[in-house]
């Protein structure tokens, strides 16, 4: 699900021209070089995601031992606008997914899995946050990617202010919430939004959601992997707008 591209100057060029098509920028440790620099300055700009390896690890990605201790990994995926998105729904009250900062990639693609399993109408990802979609999101989507319109947007603030203008409910998961998933009313147009592995949203971000729900725990764990929680909430929601 990627090309990469590697070298400082190509890198740079295209860091550039189209850095909307970058999914994920790896530098060599411990490096000066300014030309290495100054592609870090202007990824951070752009909010591209970027990450350190070993020189044995650039080599692997690269292909070859001339990357000059960069690489950056570039989508064959075709974004959507999620104003696209709106504007041709796949339901008459649209269901989104929102992932705004997933670092396991197995996790993006079983979500995809579920949200193309219940005809969600779009997953959207936020520029600069999380794992790329990559040949492992791929494979653990199972063959759903292609079929899922998947959106990148800038701003996860803004996403959720278009969506809410839109009359979208913004929906969360919280182990500590006091209302449970099933007593929302799905059949109305939703977003769901999953938090990070391990850290959840955030206070300061569940606070900003219109309703924050928990899945109950009969055993001893207190909560559910992230894919299998968003994967209750969007059957949840399918059930609603069957019966």
């Amino acid at each position: 699900m990627n090309n990469v591209v590697y070298g400082r100057n190509s890198v740079l060029e295209l860091l550039n021209a189209t850095p909307e098509r970058i999914e994920k920028i790896y530098f060599q440790f411990n490096t000066s070089h300014n030309k290495l620099k100054e592609i870090t300055i202007t990824a951070r700009r752009h909010r591209i995601a970027v990450g350190k390896a070993r020189l044995e690890k650039l080599s692997e990605i690269a292909g070859t031992t001339k990357h000059q201790g960069v690489c950056a990994l570039i989508s064959t995926i075709n974004y959507y606008d999620i104003e696209e998105i709106l504007e041709k729904p796949r339901n008459s009250n649209p269901l989104i997914v929102i992932l705004p900062g997933l670092q396991d990639p197995y996790n993006i693609g079983a979500i995809i899995r579920s949200a193309e399993a219940v005809a969600a109408d779009a997953v959207v990802l936020v520029e600069g946050k999380g794992s790329p979609v990559n040949a492992t999101v791929h494979k653990a989507s199972a063959g759903a990617l292609p079929h899922m319109r998947v959106c990148k947007v800038k701003s996860l603030k803004k996403c959720l202010e278009l969506l809410r203008s839109k009359k979208f409910q913004i929906v969360a998961a919280d182990m500590h919430a006091e209302r449970n998933y099933t007593d929302i009313d799905f059949t109305r147009p939703s977003a769901l939004i999953m938090g990070e592995e391990g850290r959840g949203l955030g206070t300061g971000l569940l606070e900003e959601q219109d309703a924050i729900v928990r899945l109950p725990m009969a055993g001893c764990i207190e909560s559910l992997n992230v894919s299998v929680t968003a994967g209750v909430l969007l059957y949840e929601a399918m059930r609603q707008r069957l019966t």
